[in-house]
């Protein structure tokens, strides 16, 4: 496509949109988005259909059991007593069919979990509030809410609570890894931290890990040397150990990534989504990937099969393939972790986010602000050609890594009832459909700003601090 200006782009394509022109095409043989035609796909990976019924209805309030949608609140979950830390089970093996596993570890100063590694399990961690001492490899790292570490299998690492209340999510693949920790603790009724336990693990508790599940103590070679704050931004290029201060990593608009595919070989993507009211995707749902969200700072909206899920600090969504959800933004300034495995969408965020290699939320990212959800769920101010042809066109834009065009579909079945806190607020059509096709612009290529726009920069001013957690 010709350069074009982009701020009368989007104002010529927003009155065309909502006038219903008759030349402005979108989706015809010379529509913005015209697609060719695509060959040597399976018609269940181009064409799926959603959960529907009820078996599609998300499970809210408790662990479900089985690989199903589900919320779960900050004060609910599995509790176990591990040392002198408390283990909450969030995502177990049994409610994601094998595929991943969710836990936090929440202690006093002094509790600790010996050098260990995890054999054939990738491991992620994500400092949630506090101080903690991290050992990676044998370096020995301060860090804080919003810092992160990604744990290949085999990485020798440890950590050590250094102020009361600190706690730590460890998201891990596979199934193996919370049968281990299980093991190694005692199931208790509820969250409390113990008063007057030991925070030395008993060696008896350990080996039952090892033997349990994907737990493998290792000593270290050496004295690890004296504890450093974490500073770095940059994310790496190849998989690897490695950690990343809060506001590091690689930012497409607003979303950023601690761990793409070239870190993970694949397995998965860590993305931290963030911005101010009204970002947000209506209705739709993925194939081929889980997409689990947990929610960090501010409200985040989830939409589940129909229902208006408020996510806050400590809650968690699991969107399973093939089940229905969404998001918007609610508040002057939100932030969720997204955990998306395999790590098939990848080339989805950084096509929305603008093109090319971002610098951390203090480096340059861009592209312009998401659609957000309409009075059906949809993703409001669909184009001209609808919301279910916005998602066809994003499915039809890239492929991902299995060669197979991107994971997302819009509801091919009917939507259920709407809950009426998703649809209040409704902004005007013309305004979303400017918006839309905003995006539009970014997939046919148009070059676009990669600077954080004045809405997600104003949204960013309002990120709570690290040490507010202590």
């Amino acid at each position: 496509m010709a350069q074009w200006d982009r701020r009368r782009f989007i104002s010529t394509a927003g009155v065309a949109a909502g006038s219903g022109l008759a030349g402005w095409s979108l989706f015809g043989s010379r529509g913005l988005l015209a697609q060719a035609p695509v060959t040597g796909v399976p018609d269940e990976i181009l064409n799926p259909v959603e959960v529907s019924g009820a078996e599609a209805v998300p499970i809210v309030g408790k662990l479900p059991g089985q690989k199903r949608m589900y919320v779960l609140p900050n004060d609910a979950g599995e509790y176990h007593r591990v040392g002198s830390q408390v283990m909450k089970r969030i995502a177990r093996r049994e409610d994601t069919g094998d595929v991943l596993e969710l836990a936090t570890f929440t202690g006093n100063q002094g509790a600790t979990m010996p050098r260990h590694a995890h054999l054939s399990s990738h491991a992620a961690v994500l400092v949630m509030r506090g101080e903690i001492e991290l050992e990676v490899g044998g370096d020995r790292w301060t860090m804080m809410r919003g810092d992160f570490a990604n744990l290949p299998p085999g990485t020798p690492h440890a950590w050590t609570l250094r102020s009361n209340g600190a706690q730590l999510a460890l998201f891990t693949m596979n199934h193996r890894v919370g049968a281990a920790f299980t093991a190694m603790g005692e199931r208790q009724d509820g969250p409390q931290v113990p008063a007057n336990a030991s925070h030395e693990i008993p060696a008896s508790a350990l080996a039952k890990a090892s033997l349990a599940g994907d737990f493998q103590l290792a000593p270290a070679p050496a004295p690890a040397g004296a504890p450093v704050r974490v500073t770095n931004k940059q994310l790496p290029v190849t998989p690897g150990p490695y950690v990343l201060a809060d506001g590091g990593g690689e930012r497409f608009g607003g979303n950023t990534f601690l761990a793409r595919n070239a870190n993970t070989t694949g397995q998965f993507l860590f993305i931290i989504t963030e911005g101010g009211a009204g970002g947000g995707v209506g209705a739709h749902f993925h194939a081929r990937h889980f997409e689990n969200f947990f929610a960090l700072d501010g409200e985040t909206l989830g939409w589940a099969y129909g229902q208006a899920m408020p996510l806050r600090t400590g809650d968690y969504f699991q969107a399973p393939p093939r089940n229905l959800h969404g998001f918007r933004l609610n508040q002057d300034y939100n932030r969720f972790a997204a955990f998306l495995t395999p790590g098939i969408f990848e080339s989805f965020f950084v096509m929305m986010g603008g093109r090319g290699r971002g610098r951390g939320a203090e480096g340059r990212g861009g592209g312009p602000p998401a659609g957000r959800g309409d009075a059906e769920g949809r993703g409001r101010g669909a184009f001209a050609g609808g919301a279910s042809e916005m998602f066809r066109s994003l499915q039809m834009s890239g492929r991902g890594p299995d060669g197979y065009p991107l994971d997302v579909h819009p509801p091919k079945l009917p939507l259920p009832p709407q809950d009426p806190i998703w649809t209040k607020g409704a902004a005007s059509a013309l305004a979303d459909r400017a918006a839309l096709l905003a995006h539009a612009e970014a997939i046919c290529g148009v070059p676009i700003s990669r600077e954080i726009t004045p809405e997600l920069r104003r949204a960013l001013a309002l990120k709570p601090r690290p040490e507010d957690f202590l």
